[in-house]
């Protein structure tokens, strides 16, 4: 009987009408950083992964430091999109810098980034590989 009555009550206590909120598990930091990218595809009848075997493969997230700052800058590859370069300002917020950087790399099929000082001036250069135009 006993255990019967304490089983009861945990049961109502546990069905209580003002349950507590679990722990919020993701943040969006979207408005706070200023990074503000989406890698969006859109099938057409010329270009989906029918007729584009690749049309799943690209993209990419280059991290580095561009401008020898001490923070990591930010490049992201797009597919149907163009590419986007953010520039570190601390604090984590970003600004896009990708126009007067001119690395947006319009109309074509961006599928990865590679950081690398390539010709060892000291600063990153940006490699992207691309697998075509847009059609």
């Amino acid at each position: 009987m006993r255990i019967t009555l304490v089983l009861s009550l945990i049961f109502i206590w546990a069905c209580s009408s003002n349950p507590t909120p679990p722990p919020t598990l993701y943040t969006n930091y979207t408005e706070l950083s200023g990074i503000n990218f989406q890698n969006d595809l859109v099938y057409t009848d010329q270009l989906n992964p029918y007729t584009y075997r690749n049309f799943y493969n690209g993209a990419g997230v280059g991290i580095g430091d561009i401008n020898n700052d001490g923070l990591s800058d930010i490049y992201f590859t797009g597919n149907q999109v163009d590419n986007k370069l953010y520039l570190n300002e601390g604090g984590f917020k970003f600004r896009d810098i990708t126009a007067e950087a001119g690395v947006a790399c319009s109309g074509v099929w961006s599928t990865g980034v590679t950081l690398v000082d390539i010709n060892s001036d000291g600063f990153l250069d940006i490699y992207v590989c691309k697998s075509g135009t847009l059609m």
